[in-house]
């Protein structure tokens, strides 16, 4: 039976931080070795001490983790450069199993991402729960066809939790493409590859739930005529960069990190899953734009296809948390949490501008769900979430998505 602690810092010093993270995580055990931790670090930290000096304190444990752009703990939030969160496991080693890729899907997702589910399954076919953190940018896009590739091998009603690994606000805004981000797995740190843990106690179960809180401007739809996976050419027979920064009255000089505090693409969910959702819809932003006007999402965009803009709007973000998590305490009926994961889009954090609390936000997930009790509490910001829809996991962009475990 897996048991789960939890603990968050932002120590300068890269040794430091994660030995104060695993005292703090296991107080009150009768020594700091496990058997599996999870890691989330800002980009400030030096990777590599982070993972040895992790490996010498707890020899026995597996790691994996990524980058991010800042952490959340059961202390709330922290985004600083030297932000450091952990979930440190004990357990059975028959209860986990992990794999990793150490390049890109070098443009098939679907395959590379098959393959390491087929790997994880291999080492444990009983596994009932994924961790998946790969890498943002184009690195594993369109990321719903790297979850096909799980589903594929685990059927598609396995639980993934999880989202894609991220880098410093700082370099967000510097480019015009998503820059690299890192994974950890034991020793060795990853760029622009991706991690996946599996997880087999069959006394675990799950609830997941997501809130984005945006609106959406069911007005004319941008339509998709011209496109190749998730890269999209045209929208209404014109270049898609130059739709967009008209429509939304902006000039073309923009960059694609400059518009996303301003909008966002929607797109519809089959109706059959709508009640289960906030929304008719799903939020997607662009990753990057390219030369020739063609722009880049994380979902695949067929020609046909019909997005429609959306803005943000505070008091809905407040609004869609808060009924997540009544949806989450309704679906627990009374029982405690194990541990909860959370992964929130950068784009809720500082990235809003300082318009968005943050900290309130998190309050306001932590506080109905722990109840004053101390529930082992993993989040990190991502640049992507994942939400189960129908069963089954879907993808979505400025978002907070809970991952709510229980027995």
């Amino acid at each position: 039976m897996l048991q789960f602690f939890s603990a968050s810092t932002n120590i300068v010093n890269s040794k430091r931080a994660i030995t104060e993270c695993l005292e703090n995580a296991l107080q009150g055990e009768p020594d700091l070795n496990c058997d599996l931790i999870i890691i989330h670090s800002a980009m400030g930290h030096n990777f590599k001490e982070l993972l040895t000096e992790a490996h010498r304190i707890s020899p026995s444990a597996r790691i994996a983790g990524c980058t991010c752009g800042g952490v959340v703990g059961k202390n709330g939030v922290d985004e600083s450069m030297k932000a450091l969160a952990i979930m440190a496991i004990k357990g059975p080693k028959e209860e986990f199993a992990l794999t990793c890729r150490r390049e890109n899907a070098q443009n098939d997702p679907y395959g590379a991402v098959r393959q390491m589910a087929i790997d994880l399954k291999s080492m444990n076919p009983a596994i009932n729960m994924i961790q998946f953190l790969p890498a943002s940018g184009n690195d594993f896009l369109p990321i719903e066809k790297a979850l096909d590739g799980i589903k594929s091998v685990f059927g598609k009603n396995i639980p993934i939790l999880g989202g894609l690994a991220m880098t410093s606000l700082a370099n967000l805004k510097a480019t015009n493409l998503a820059p690299v981000s890192y994974q950890f797995f034991d020793e060795e740190v990853l760029e622009g590859g991706a991690v996946m843990v599996g997880y087999s106690d069959p006394t675990l179960k799950s609830i997941n739930h997501a809130s984005h809180g945006f609106d959406v401007l069911e007005g004319v739809p941008l339509e998709v005529t011209r496109s190749n996976a998730n890269i999209i050419n045209e929208f209404n027979g014109k270049p898609a960069w130059d739709v967009i920064t008209k429509t939304l009255g902006v000039p073309e000089t923009y960059t694609a990190m400059q518009l996303l505090p301003i909008s966002g693409f929607a797109r519809e969910i089959p109706e059959k899953l709508r009640k289960e959702n906030e929304s008719r819809f799903l939020i997607s932003v662009i990753m990057g734009k390219f030369d020739d006007s063609s722009i880049l999402l994380p979902i695949e965009c067929p020609k046909g296809m019909k997005l429609y803009l959306t803005k943000r709007d505070e008091k809905m973000m407040f609004d869609g948390v808060d009924l997540m998590v009544k949806k989450i305490m309704d679906e627990l009926q009374g029982k405690k949490p194990v541990a909860v994961f959370q992964t929130d889009c950068v784009l809720r954090g500082k990235f809003s501008l300082d318009r968005i609390l943050k900290d309130e936000i998190t309050n306001h997930m932590q506080a109905p769900i722990c109840r004053g009790e101390d529930i082992p509490w993993l989040g990190f910001y991502s640049g992507g979430e994942y939400v189960m829809l129908g069963g089954e996991a879907w993808f979505q962009q400025i978002s907070s998505s809970l991952f709510v475990i229980y027995r």
